[in-house]
């Protein structure tokens, strides 16, 4: 990594800039379209460092950088100010006139501009690449993944320094010369770009080359049979003692172990690097040439596997033993310690480096390695990468026919996509009437702290109108639902705090943002929240023994000051929980308090003249706190809001309206779009919202008082108003979903599955009421009763990944 940033330096500094180029020229060669037209010997040195950083670049433009380069920011003098304004106004010229990075000669009158269809303009990539940031004064290129975008980034940046360039802008006198000592600064600062090169590609892109190859002579080789290479890189395998569930990374072969050691594989695999980078230096694999090991015990081979998460802390199944170590999410393992996983509910693995290695998990059981991975392991079956020289084999005919069939897109999937996109822009559009009036209404009057949350949540209902409604793709409907889930739950949110704020608001004695001091301790504090009662058992806390039930009182977050609490605590805090009567006002401050945490400036402002912190209008909102003139006016805004968002998840629910979309899309995108755990949850998430919803708005808030006493351990209390929302209506599914909960926790297991069962007869698709009934067969040892209810969980939310661990462990109890 530090030489990547050491070469990014070097580009960052390094400008040659005597090349005499035409700016505007059609001519190209082979070094990417810059004619090259000097004859001046002192242009020798800065022209050979530009091909040979160019032919660098063709040399290892089919091997992805495992760490891409840092962007790069250039200014003046880096880069010519007056070529810098000039790029500036083409990619102006761009895209008012809409011209694409697909310009063929036809095509525009801009080409006598911007080069011709056959050679692009030597400063290509920095006038199309959306991601290339130009300004007058600087210009900011993106992190560099590979040596094909270096290579158009030291050509935009030489086309910069051209003088060639800077006599074409009209008005610039490009005779004046640099100083001497500014070229040979520039051509210094392009040696050390070379050397940095060089030294990227002998310390890492070398060996990733030699590795690859040999893993293509593994596959294709008659010494070490393809046979006994057994799995794939994005293979779903499990440990045949150990159980535990987990997807390849990569295999290599060892080297002969008769020193007592074990390759770099296993002495560097828990650092959780990219996969290659670690094993430049001390590399176990046979390069090209070097394959002495092959053909030798199959028990030389070993695969690096990231272990499913769940798997790994169920049971207590792992016992520690010589090079695995248990609860990592990483490990080294023997072929035959391995077996494939064929069943289709266990085969989507927990961990948190899936996204490091695969770019998704496709539905026919296996994971897709990304380009970095691919590139490592060409021949491994599921494979698929932009780089690298082609390898005929049978493994690549199953590639084609795979894309093939990726190719042929659900036609279900497809239009569960479009009426999801299109549906959440018919509910933005509703959001925003409402919205629209009151934000247009207040800010005629005045733009105070109202009109501000407003404007906010119009702000939220806007962007999920944003989505390309045309776009059939499931990123773009799992998008639209990750916006319009988090509108919900704000809406929701807001409403709930404050009113269950609201009911306690006269007990509070100290507003959020106030300046507090400790009676006790001495330190001062800014007020970021509170509770009308503790959130944990405070009745032994040092400080509180003259405080006659502090279990009962309100208690406060508090931000310290960081001098304050060296002198009382004899270092730095990032907050405290305190109880009001330890509280009092601190005396007035004229700046304000160090803090070891940095205030969000969007939710806290100084307010000098007070001597205090004013809150974000959202915080106001939910701590009950007054908001102006137009709190009524808001309060009634954020009200219908909720209304209108609470009829759009019933018609979703009920499926009875052609302008939204339905529960069987929702399942559709969670078992067929879903290509991530991530994009799943959001998903499921979602379908929950659905199931929470209630006509009766009463029963809704009060199931929303019910989870939250199930969070606070208040059992008794939750299973009261659960028992009192179905009593009201026997129909509400999530509340009997609730009500199996808390029995459960109260050990109630006759009672919670009753409950489970009651909501499954609503709605057949509820799969965390059968997880919950799997549950409970599970503790009881009915192992057989476990896994059938955990199935049919899966069936419907494959992505349910606890699900899936407790599964494979019913399963490895019944083999037993």
């Amino acid at each position: 990594m530090l030489r990547h940033r050491s070469l990014a330096l070097c580009f960052q500094r390094a400008s040659p800039s005597r090349f005499q180029l035409s700016a505007f020229s059609s001519q190209s060669n082979s070094d990417g379209g810059m004619g090259v037209v000097t004859n001046d010997i002192e242009n020798r040195v800065p022209k050979t460092l530009y091909r040979q950083l160019l032919s660098w670049c063709r040399r290892y433009d089919d091997i992805p950088f495992n760490n891409p380069l840092p962007p790069v920011t250039l200014s003046p003098p880096q880069v010519n100010p007056m070529a810098l304004k000039r790029l500036k106004e083409m990619r102006s010229f761009l895209v008012s006139n809409k011209i694409s990075d697909s310009l063929s000669g036809e095509d525009s009158d801009g080409i006598s501009r911007f080069g011709n269809g056959v050679h692009p303009h030597p400063a290509h990539y920095a006038m199309y690449k959306e991601d290339v940031d130009v300004k007058e004064n600087r210009i900011t290129f993106p992190e560099i993944r590979d040596a094909n975008e270096l290579r158009a980034i030291i050509q935009s940046v030489y086309w910069l320094n051209n003088r060639g360039t800077i006599a074409n802008i009209e008005g610039v006198n490009a005779s004046e010369e640099q100083s001497d000592g500014g070229k040979k600064d520039q051509i210094s600062i392009a040696f050390d770009a070379m050397k940095s090169c060089n030294e990227l590609s002998s310390g890492e892109l070398d060996s990733r080359r030699s590795k690859r190859e040999f893993r293509i002579q593994v596959r294709q080789g008659d010494e070490f049979p393809d046979g006994n290479v057994k799995y794939h890189v994005g293979q779903v395998v499990k440990h045949k003692s150990k159980l535990w569930r987990g997807v390849i990374v990569g295999w290599d072969i060892e080297k002969d172990k008769s020193d007592g050691r074990l390759s770099s594989l296993t002495t560097k695999q828990y650092s959780i690097p990219p996969l290659e980078s670690d094993e430049k230096d001390n590399d176990s694999s046979p390069t090209t040439g070097s394959n002495d090991n092959v053909g030798q015990d199959a028990s030389l081979l070993k695969y690096t596997v990231l272990v499913d998460l769940n798997d790994a802390q169920s049971n207590n199944r792992h016992e520690s033993d010589e090079g695995t170590i248990l609860g990592k999410s990483i490990t080294l393992e023997s072929q035959g310690d391995l077996s494939p996983v064929d069943d289709p509910c266990l085969q989507r693995i927990h961990n948190g480096l899936i996204k490091q290695y695969f770019t998704k998990f496709d539905s026919r059981g296996h994971f897709v390695p990304n380009n970095i991975l691919a590139y490592a392991f060409p021949l491994d079956r599921f494979s698929h990468c932009k780089y690298g020289a082609g390898v005929d084999s049978d493994v690549n005919i199953e590639k084609e026919m795979n894309s093939i069939a990726e190719s042929k897109s659900s036609a279900e999937l497809e239009k569960s996509c479009l009426a999801i996109t299109k549906g959440v822009q018919e509910i933005g559009r509703r959001l925003l009437v409402p919205l629209s009036e009151s934000n247009g209404q207040q800010q005629r009057e005045n733009d105070d702290e109202a009109s501000l949350l407003i404007s906010s949540l119009a702000s939220s209902a806007q962007a999920m109108m944003m989505e390309n409604v045309s776009s059939q793709k499931n990123d773009s409907a799992i998008s639209s639902l990750a916006k319009l889930y988090h509108s919900h739950v704000k809406i929701n949110a807001l409403l709930w705090t404050r009113n269950a704020n609201r009911q306690q608001k006269q007990h509070i004695n100290f507003s959020l943002g106030q300046i507090v001091k400790h009676k006790i301790y001495g330190f001062r504090g800014i007020i970021g929240a509170w509770d009308s009662k503790p959130r944990m058992d405070v009745s032994n806390w040092d400080g509180l023994k003259d405080v006659k039930n502090p279990n009962s009182k309100p208690f406060y977050h508090i931000y310290p000051d960081v001098n304050d609490s060296i002198e009382a605590f004899g270092g730095p805090r990032h907050f405290r929980y305190v109880c009001q009567d330890n509280l009092e006002l601190s005396p007035h401050n004229e700046k304000p308090l160090e803090l070891i945490i940095d205030l969000d400036p969007e939710e806290w402002k100084w307010d000098g003249e007070r001597g205090r912190y004013i809150p974000s209008a959202e915080m106001k909102f939910m701590y009950a706190e007054d908001l102006g003139e137009h709190e009524t006016t808001l309060i009634a805004t954020v009200r219908n809001l909720k209304k209108i968002l609470t009829d759009c998840l019933l018609e979703i629910r009920g499926g009875d309206n052609n302008d939204l979309f339905s529960m069987d899309d929702l399942f559709c995108q969670l078992q067929l779009g879903a290509e991530n755990l991530e994009d799943a949850t959001v998903v499921q998430d979602f379908i929950k919202e659905v199931w929470k919803e209630s006509s009766n708005y009463d029963s809704r808030d009060q199931l929303d008082d019910s989870i939250a006493d199930l969070l606070a351990g208040k059992h008794e209390s939750a299973l009261d108003t659960l028992s009192d929302i179905v009593a009201f209506d026997p129909l509400y599914g999530e509340a009997w979903n609730k009500k199996a909960t808390v029995h459960y926790m109260m050990g109630e297991v006759d009672d919670s599955i009753r409950a489970a069962e009651e909501a499954l007869k609503i709605d057949n698709r509820n799969f965390q009421a059968l997880a919950g009934i799997g549950l409970i067969e599970m503790d009881l040892s009915q192992y057989g009763k476990a896994e059938s209810a955990f199935r049919k969980c899966l069936a419907i939310n494959p992505w349910s990944v606890t699900v899936a661990s407790r599964l494979s462990v019913c399963m490895s109890k019944q083999n037993r």
